[in-house]
């Protein structure tokens, strides 16, 4: 009755250890078409970028990732940020704008998520989505659906960074997320 006991437990634990690695960091693949900073392109506040977008799961070394859906992501600036956690976030909008219009894959940022990866999806607006927090106190939930080109922008996800803009390779192990990028982005 004890081996039972303790096996059952460990079964248990197992189910709820593959439960809890289903929330994680998730970053952003995508090809960026334009990129729009508000109120001006001298002092942003928010930026909108458009493009093909899909997330990453950054448990799964970024194997797993969603679907691609064109349209556009909506960001803001942190509050409370000091002045050089700014100039991070601004060389990352400027990266952004320099790989505009060039049909070059990218990855960057990092939010977190609780929930099943397999619910995520760029333009979830189901009832029970996973939830995309901001890193910040309290972890609000954010909004990081990418938002189609008829809808006003208007609540901006907070700007987090990870390792800057990273460049993904049409070959090998990133192939395949660009070609879906490349298809999201055909008429």
């Amino acid at each position: 009755m004890k081996r039972w006991c303790a096996t059952a437990a460990i079964v248990c634990l197992l189910i709820g250890m593959g439960h809890l690695a289903a929330s994680g960091p998730l970053g952003i693949y995508g090809i960026v078409e334009r990129v729009v900073l508000e109120p001006t392109e001298t002092a942003p506040e928010r930026i909108q970028v458009w493009g093909a977008f899909a997330y990453v799961d950054g448990l799964n070394q970024g194997l797993a990732v969603s679907a691609a859906k064109r349209g556009y992501l909506y960001f803001r600036l942190p509050a409370t940020a000091n002045s050089a956690e700014l100039d991070v976030i601004k060389n990352e909008w400027r990266d952004l704008r320099a790989v505009a219009g060039t049909g070059q894959a990218i990855g960057f940022g990092q939010w977190g998520y609780i929930g099943a990866f397999g619910g995520l999806q760029p333009d979830a607006t189901s009832r029970n989505p996973p939830y995309i927090l901001e890193r910040t106190g309290g972890n609000p939930q954010t909004d990081l659906r990418v938002r189609p080109a008829s809808e006003a922008p208007r609540s901006p996800a907070l700007y987090q960074t990870n390792a800057g803009i990273v460049k993904l390779s049409d070959a090998g192990s990133h192939a395949a997320i660009v070609k879906q990028l490349q298809d999201a982005l055909k008429p």
